[in-house]
């Protein structure tokens, strides 16, 4: 069967540009932006809990959980808030403390951040000293900052 050239059946069109239009974001607070850590970071724990589970359930080894080493410990970090961060934000633009606290990030256009931008988000999340960059005004951490993100409040 052809496609109808039915001029009845074309979508409607219309001369405005809303790429262009102008979009009124506030952002979020500073007490928001705590609660997110502060939630996120229950939620990259839990993450860590549900694999780990998961895990045993299949039959797999715990051994390398055991004893004390810091490489160790760096790589289950990074690996949380990979699992955590990644997934939520490129596909939603949201984590669970973002949606309990009514925000979510954005791009410099207040839309939907590419999956690069939220990759470089989460992996500068690891630089030293990064929470403290929150103390300037407005509050904007390095991990929006170098990744050309934005966490806003959401209507």
């Amino acid at each position: 069967m052809e496609p109808t050239t039915d001029p009845r059946y074309r979508p409607p069109t219309s001369d405005i540009d809303l790429a262009d239009a102008p979009l009124d974001l506030e952002p979020a607070s500073r007490g928001r932006r705590f609660a997110n850590l502060l939630i996120d970071y229950v939620g990259a724990i839990g993450t860590v809990f549900v694999v780990a589970f998961a895990w045993a359930l299949l039959g797999g080894d715990l051994s390398i959980l055991e004893g004390d080493s810091t490489s160790r410990d760096w790589l289950l970090g990074i690996g949380a808030m990979l699992l955590y961060y990644l997934p939520l934000e490129a596909q939603f633009g949201i984590t669970l403390g973002k949606l309990i606290t009514g925000t979510r990030v954005v791009n410099e256009d207040g839309r939907q951040p590419r999956f690069m931008q939220i990759l470089g988000r989460t992996l500068a999340r690891f630089i030293p000293f990064e929470p403290f960059s929150f103390f300037g005004t407005p509050p904007r951490g390095w991990h929006d900052s170098l990744s050309g993100t934005y966490v806003v409040r959401r209507r």
